[in-house]
């Protein structure tokens, strides 16, 4: 992280801002449509922020690796081979932007808000002294147009067990940060951000930045949209871990949409689900046996 005295007038500050190194890492497979959008968005931050780009791609068969070609003297690092999921690929991103003083990942259907989205978080950051930043996100549709808001907050490690009101892209966090927690979990295919910020917030305070940084892509194809069911799985697994047990506000959701007939055992689980405390675990451990998922914990 920047150790400078954060400078007092605006000239100066953004002296600071410029001489900081911020690498960002571009994940994608098969994202050939967007894909241009996403280099673009950070390409144009860099006339405010020196930044370093790694793509990686995880061998593509659609036009994304002619995309990349074609922004290649533009971009630090590239790579276009199979991976183990986007955990990984953000991982093998990293690796390549050891000399920077802060890490984001954009993935390849996103967008940055402006080009002074980078410059921003990383001064709210070094003013505030911050290893972690967080800020709002506007949702847009594949033609770009903003159709809500992500639903953020003030941070509570509490309430984060609760829901994820960090948006990916409008997440920094510093080398300093990365190096302390390690690399992403590359056992889980949806919620890879919230566990790490979960582990994040184990060590360090977050900053909360009240502007727009990053534009979250949703669309019919997006994970998000298609894998809602393995979302929940891997969020009530995830919570339990870390926190001891799951607020209804993950069980429930599960429990309504995954037990298609309503029967006896269903209502014993949402009454179940319901109570304060730990009793509720009897529940909570017997669905999480029942996913039968092979996430490997880092801490």
């Amino acid at each position: 992280m920047y150790s400078g005295r954060y400078a007092q007038n605006s000239s100066d500050r953004e002296k600071v801002v410029m001489a900081v190194k911020v690498g960002i890492v571009v994940p994608s497979y098969n994202q050939g449509t967007y894909l241009e959008r996403t280099l673009q968005s950070i390409i144009a931050n860099r006339k405010n922020i020196d930044i370093k780009i790694a793509v990686i791609d995880g061998g593509s068969t659609d036009n994304s690796v002619d995309i990349i070609k074609k922004y290649e003297t533009q971009i630090d690092y590239w790579v276009s081979e199979k991976d183990n999921g986007q955990s990984d690929a953000i991982n093998k991103g990293f690796r390549q932007l050891r000399d920077c003083e802060y890490y984001m990942w954009l993935n390849s259907d996103d967008v940055y808000d402006d080009d002074t989205a980078v410059s921003r978080i990383v001064g709210y950051a070094v003013k505030n002294n911050y290893e972690v930043v967080y800020a709002k996100s506007h949702y847009i549709d594949e033609y770009d147009n903003i159709t809500g808001d992500y639903e953020t907050m003030e941070f509570s490690r509490k309430l984060l067990s609760k829901r994820c009101f960090l948006s990916q892209p409008s997440v920094m966090f510093s080398r300093k940060a990365y190096n302390e927690v390690g690399e992403l979990n590359v056992s889980l295919r949806m919620c890879m951000d919230y566990e790490y910020w979960m582990r994040l917030s184990r060590v360090y305070r977050f900053g909360y930045l009240k502007e727009y940084i990053g534009n979250t892509r949703i669309y019919a194809l997006t994970k998000t949209s298609t894998m809602r069911k393995r979302s929940l799985q891997e969020g009530i697994c995830l919570i339990k871990h870390y926190y001891g047990t799951v607020p209804k506000d993950w069980t429930l959701p599960y429990l309504h949409e995954e037990t298609p007939k309503k029967n006896i055992v269903y209502y014993i689980d949402v009454i179940m689900a319901r109570l304060p405390g730990k009793i509720k675990n009897i529940t909570i451990n017997r669905l999480i046996k029942q996913f039968g998922l092979d996430i490997k914990y880092m801490d």
